[in-house]
C-alpha cells in the first residue's frame, strides 16, 4: 500500500469515520486515499479553519480522534486558528498537511513558494508535531502522534507529510502499531481519603468541569452525587453533567448563575474533578474563597498544579476509576442535610434573577429540543446567554463551545463536525458578527442537506465589545452600523444557499417545537434581539464572587449573605 493508503487504513482502523479540509495539489494523494478507504469519509469545507473546527466538533462530539487536513502555504497557516482551539480545549485532532520541497534554510526567507518551516510555527499549540519525509518516519510517527492526541489530557497533533512519502509504496511487514497499554490506577486509597474529607467538613461542595465530558464520566458523577448528596456546581462549559440531578445549582464565574456563586462563597471544602480551577490567588474576587475553603483537586494534567492554592490537596488520576470507587453504596459522607438547605433557599430566592428576553427567547428554542440533539454555541455575548438559558431549562443536552481559545466564528464548522460524529440533528446558535466569519459553509450544508438549525441571535451591534467600550472608552468604535459595524439580510443570504428560513417573532410555540422536532434538513432561525441587551450578571474587577451586578437590593443582599 502506499503511504497515504496507510494513513487512511490506521485512521479507519482506530474508529475515525471522517475527515476534513480543503485538496491542494500535495494533498490530494490522501485525499483519494481517504475517498477510497472504506469506513472513512472525507469532506470538502469551503476554507481551512472550518475544516479544522469541522474536526474540532467532530473529536468533542464523539471522543474520537478528528482529522483536517490542508495543502502546503496558506492552506497549513489557515489552520492555525483550529490548532490552537483543539490544545487549548483538549480536544484529540489531528492535523495534516503535506510538502514537496525542503524547509528553507535559516536566515533565508523563501527557497520554494509555500514551504516553510510548519513544525516550528505549531511546535507551543500541539501534543506533537513532526516533519515526516521517507516511509520509516511515516510507519513509526504516524501512530505515535494519534495516540499522544488521544492519550491523558487530549489536544492536537500535527505532521507534515512529503507527498512522495504518500505516493510511496510501504511494505505490510513494516506497518507496526505499538498501542499504549492501558494502566488501571488504584484509587481506593485516594477515595478513602476524599470521603473523610467530605465527612469532617461542614459546607462541602463538588465542583466539575469539562474533563467530565472528555473522560466520558457524567454516568459515574451523577451516581456519586446521588449516593454522597453534595451540592454540586460546575464551570460555564460544563453545565450539562449534572443539569438534571436535583443538587446541581449552577456555573460559578464572573458570569456565573448568582446561586452559584453565593453558594461557593459559603463553602468550606471544595472537592474539584476534572476542572482546572482557572483562578488566580490575587484575584479579589475569589480570593477569600480560596483562602477559606480547603480544595481537593483531582486532575489528569498535574501541569495545572503549578497553580498553587493556600489550603490544597493534588491528586494526579484518571476521573472515571476514581468516581466509580467513590460511587459505591457503603460509603458515608456524612450528613449535610443543613447545607444543602441553604443551597436550595439561594437557588429559590435568585432563580429568576438576570433573566433576560434573549435568554427567554434562547430557552423557547431549547425546550424543544430533543435529548438526542447536540448544541453548538458560538463566541460572544449570546454564548452567555445560551448558559443561562441551558441552566434555567435544566437541560441536560451537552452544548459545544469554543472554551479557553474563544475563536469566534467556530460554530458552523463544529456544528458540520458534531453532526458527522452523532448522525443527529444539531443546533447552533451564532450572533450576527461571528456568522459571517465562516458562513461560506452554508454551501456545504445545504448542498448535503445537514439537519442543522441555525439560530441567529440577531442584535445588529458587537455586543462584548460594545460593553467593553461603555466601560472604558470615550467614544464607540465599530461595534454598530453608525459606528462601523454592519449586517447583511440574512434572509436573502438563505435564499441564495437554498436553506428555509423563519422569523422567531413570528413562529408560535407549536410552530417553533415542530421545526426544530423534525428537523431533517438545514433551517435558519432569525431572533431578533430588540434593544441594548448587556452582559449580565457580571462581576466588577473590585467586588466578592457573590457581589454581581446589577446589584441586589441590600437588605435582600445581606440576608442571602447570612446564611
Amino acid at each position: 500500500m502506499t503511504g497515504a493508503a496507510f494513513i487512511a487504513e490506521y485512521l479507519s482502523s482506530h474508529g475515525t469515520t471522517d475527515a476534513f479540509g480543503v485538496p491542494g495539489g500535495v494533498i490530494l494523494d490522501l485525499v483519494y486515499a481517504l475517498d477510497r478507504q472504506k469506513g472513512i469519509a472525507p469532506h470538502l469545507s469551503y476554507h481551512e479553519q472550518s475544516a479544522g473546527f469541522a474536526a474540532c466538533g467532530y473529536a468533542q462530539s464523539s471522543g474520537n480522534l478528528g482529522i483536517a487536513y490542508s495543502t502546503r502555504g496558506p492552506g497549513f497557516t489557515n489552520l492555525l486558528t483550529a490548532i490552537s482551539d483543539a490544545f487549548y480545549d483538549s480536544l484529540p485532532v489531528l492535523f495534516i498537511t503535506a510538502h514537496s520541497a525542503d524547509c528553507p534554510p535559516s536566515g533565508m526567507r523563501v527557497m520554494s513558494d509555500q514551504e516553510m518551516d510548519t513544525c516550528d510555527m505549531v511546535r507551543n499549540i500541539t501534543k506533537f508535531s513532526a516533519r515526516i519525509d521517507d516511509a520509516d518516519e511515516l510507519v513509526k510517527l504516524f501512530p505515535e502522534a494519534c495516540r499522544a492526541a488521544l492519550a491523558g489530557r487530549k489536544g492536537s497533533v500535527f505532521l507534515d507529510v512529503s507527498d512522495k512519502v504518500l505516493r510511496e509504496e510501504i511494505s505490510c511487514a513494516r506497518i507496526v502499531d505499538h498501542d499504549a497499554e492501558s494502566v488501571r490506577e488504584d484509587v481506593s486509597d485516594m477515595a478513602d481519603e476524599l470521603e473523610r474529607e467530605i465527612r469532617a467538613a461542614r459546607r462541602p461542595l463538588l465542583l466539575v468541569g469539562d474533563g467530565i465530558n472528555q473522560a466520558d464520566a457524567i454516568g459515574p458523577l451523577r451516581r456519586f452525587l446521588s449516593f454522597s448528596g453534595l451540592p454540586c456546581l460546575s464551570s460555564r462549559f460544563s453545565h450539562n453533567v449534572a443539569g438534571e440531578c436535583e443538587n446541581y445549582f449552577g456555573y460559578i464565574g464572573s458570569h456565573g448563575i448568582r446561586a452559584a456563586n453565593f453558594i461557593l462563597s459559603k463553602a468550606d471544602l471544595v472537592v474539584s474533578i476534572g476542572n482546572r480551577l482557572n483562578v488566580s490567588t490575587k484575584s479579589f474576587s475569589f480570593s477569600k474563597v480560596l483562602m477559606r475553603a480547603r480544595f481537593l483537586r483531582y486532575e489528569i494534567d498535574d501541569s495545572e498544579f503549578v497553580r498553587k492554592f493556600p489550603n490544597e490537596l493534588c491528586r494526579k488520576c484518571d476521573v472515571v476509576p476514581l468516581l466509580n470507587c467513590l460511587s459505591i453504596r457503603s460509603r458515608d459522607f456524612g450528613g449535610h442535610g443543613d447545607w444543602l438547605q441553604v443551597c436550595e433557599k439561594l437557588r429559590c430566592e435568585l432563580h429568576n434573577e438576570d433573566i433576560n428576553p434573549v435568554v427567554t427567547s434562547i430557552a423557547r428554542v431549547m425546550k424543544c429540543i430533543q435529548p438526542d440533539v447536540t448544541i453548538v454555541a458560538d463566541v460572544g455575548n449570546h454564548e452567555f446567554f445560551v448558559s443561562r438559558a441551558a441552566v434555567y431549562c435544566r437541560l441536560r443536552n451537552r452544548v459545544l463551545y469554543s472554551k479557553s481559545f474563544g475563536a469566534m466564528g467556530s460554530a458552523l464548522g463544529r456544528s458540520i463536525g458534531a453532526y458527522y460524529a452523532t448522525r443527529k440533528p444539531v443546533v447552533c446558535f451564532v450572533g450576527d458578527q461571528g456568522f459571517q466569519f465562516n458562513i461560506q459553509e452554508l454551501q456545504y450544508v445545504s448542498m448535503h442537506g445537514l439537519p442543522i438549525t441555525i439560530v441567529l441571535l440577531n442584535n445588529g451591534v458587537s455586543g462584548m465589545i460594545l460593553d467593553k467600550e461603555r466601560r472604558g472608552y470615550d467614544k464607540f468604535l465599530h461595534v454598530s452600523r453608525e459606528t462601523g459595524f454592519g449586517s447583511p439580510d440574512f434572509r436573502k443570504i438563505m435564499d441564495g444557499y437554498g436553506i428555509a428560513h423563519f422569523s422567531m417573532a413570528e413562529l408560535a410555540d407549536e410552530q417553533l417545537a415542530m421545526i426544530i422536532t423534525k428537523c431533517s434538513s438545514p433551517v435558519f432561525i432569525d431572533c431578533k434581539v430588540v434593544g441594548d441587551v448587556g452582559l449580565t450578571p457580571s462581576l466588577p474587577r473590585d467586588s466578592v464572587c457573590q457581589d454581581l451586578q446589577p446589584a441586589l437590593p441590600l437588605h435582600r443582599y445581606q440576608s442571602l449573605n447570612n446564611l
